[in-house]
């Protein structure tokens, strides 16, 4: 589950969120506020956030008092900014509704080549009349760029930015694909983990649904952002060697596992969830115009990409 918070605090906040997997997002978008009450700057900003807006605050020792004096409740509580303390309040504060909307989606898979850029591609093409959607290529090889028509600026152009990366810096160098569509990141480079990590919080914050060209899973990138996604598909052929990488893979519990070139139902003892069907012909048709595909292998990303819709609103 992704968890977006308002942070209003120090380093020492910031560091913690980073260690729990919070994205940091302007009060607006944020499902949870953290409150340093001992740093007077935070406590200034955050007197005007919405009375509605679920807190979890920070108080030193001598701050207690007047907390339960004001019916601030114990629940939402702490006495330190470490991530062991504050991981149980934030559970405990957020609002016990249903699961937020899906605004994030990383494809990945358990070894190269199994059609990750394509297929995020053709969701992307399929989602963006429906919402604005934006794509980062962590793979760093231009393909996803390819499958798009679009070509991106260099990841390199963002790396000293990586520990002050805004939405507003990703709205400059996105590279616009088709209406509703943008495009982050490309070659020769991949993003080093830090840009990768500070690229996703960004988008979050540019574009309403964001799509992940991931490497493999035993990518550190891939590994980092997982826990921060709504939503991971994995991608696998169904030969041996692929079975076997499933096999010995870390695959995210709730992930969606995508059989691709492949009528199959279940691959390692893994249901799955949807298959993609062998179109070679079609796929070598539009490598010489790239457009979204259709034939079997378009009607199988039209009910991805249907589900994913429903899953965003």
């Amino acid at each position: 589950m992704t968890v977006r918070v308002a942070l209003y605090g120090g380093p020492e906040l910031a560091a913690s969120a980073d260690v729990l997997g919070l994205i940091a997002v302007e009060a607006a978008q944020a499902d949870l506020a953290l409150v340093d009450l001992r740093d007077a700057g935070a406590l200034s900003q955050a007197a005007a956030l919405a009375p509605e807006l679920p807190r979890v605050v920070v108080l030193a020792g001598e701050q207690l008092a007047l907390a339960g004096a004001l019916g601030v409740p114990s629940r939402s509580i702490a006495t330190s900014c470490e991530p062991a303390a504050l991981g149980p309040l934030i559970a405990a504060t957020l609002p016990s509704a249903g699961r937020g909307s899906t605004r994030s989606i990383m494809v990945t898979s358990v070894r190269g080549g199994a059609g990750r850029s394509l297929l995020v591609a053709n969701l992307a093409r399929r989602l963006a009349p429906l919402r604005a959607t934006l794509c980062l290529d962590l793979s760093g090889d231009g393909t996803l760029g390819f499958w798009l028509g679009a070509s991106s600026r260099s990841w390199s152009e963002l790396e000293d930015l990586t520990d002050e990366l805004t939405a507003e810096h990703l709205g400059v160098v996105a590279a616009d694909a088709v209406p509703g569509l943008r495009l982050v990141g490309g070659p020769p480079f991949a993003p080093s983990v830090q840009l990768a990590q500070s690229a996703f919080r960004a988008a979050l914050g540019l574009s309403e649904v964001v799509l992940i060209d991931a490497p493999t899973l035993a990518d550190e990138r891939t590994r980092r952002l997982a826990g921060s996604v709504d939503r991971v598909m994995v991608m696998s052929y169904d030969d041996p060697i692929s079975i076997a990488a499933l096999a010995a893979a870390d695959v995210p519990e709730s992930a969606w596992l995508i059989a691709s070139q492949s009528m199959a139902t279940s691959l390692g003892g893994r249901d799955v969830f949807r298959a993609l069907p062998r179109a070679e012909a079609a796929i070598a048709a539009a490598t010489s115009r790239p457009t979204a595909l259709g034939g079997a292998l378009g009607k199988a990303y039209d009910g991805l990409a249907e589900i994913i819709a429903i899953d965003a609103t």
